[in-house]
């Protein structure tokens, strides 16, 4: 687990592709969790809470709103295909993990994706100004190749981003 993101204001153009790669790390204590309670991988109505919630906080910052609903889209279905490979790597639960409490999803998790996601938004503004959706593409990729995701979770992450670029 990486934590939240410390900085609002994003210094480059690999800040927001570091942002989808942190938030991503988060996606192992979500789908413990998951696991343990047996929940679906997918839950539609805290998905839509999310985009929804997104959208506000994005209009506030000028952002419109299909862009972020969209940028998020994608990251949200990166996630959901990271946890469904956990999932297939270790159906009885991570053996590295036995007798580690669960991680607190309202407490410690939900918040922490919640304050990355207001980074994020900062981060998806300054980058939709710079209009150079190619760097940011290419910055994004690579960030995400060099932390071990497969093309799956990439293609999605990456179609996010593109559309939220628009």
């Amino acid at each position: 687990m990486v934590g939240c993101a410390g900085s609002s204001r994003p210094q480059d153009d690999a800040t927001l592709p570091k942002l989808m790669v942190e938030r991503l790390s988060w996606m192992d204590e979500v789908v413990r969790v998951k696991q343990a309670r047996s929940l679906p991988v997918t839950d539609a109505k805290r998905e839509e809470e999310l985009l929804v919630m997104m959208e506000r906080e994005g209009q506030k910052a000028g952002l419109p709103a299909q862009a972020v609903r969209e940028f998020f889209a994608g990251q949200i279905t990166a996630a959901k295909f990271l946890q469904t490979e956990w999932l297939k790597k270790y159906p009885q639960g991570d053996p590295t993990l036995v007798g580690q409490p669960l991680p607190d999803l309202s407490v410690t998790v939900r918040p922490a994706l919640d304050r990355l996601g207001k980074s994020m938004l900062t981060a998806l503004a300054v980058s939709r100004q710079k209009q150079d959706s190619r760097t940011m593409m290419a910055a994004a990729k690579t960030e995400l190749t060099e932390a071990g995701y497969s093309k799956q979770v990439i293609a999605a992450a990456l179609e996010g981003l593109e559309a939220g670029l628009k």
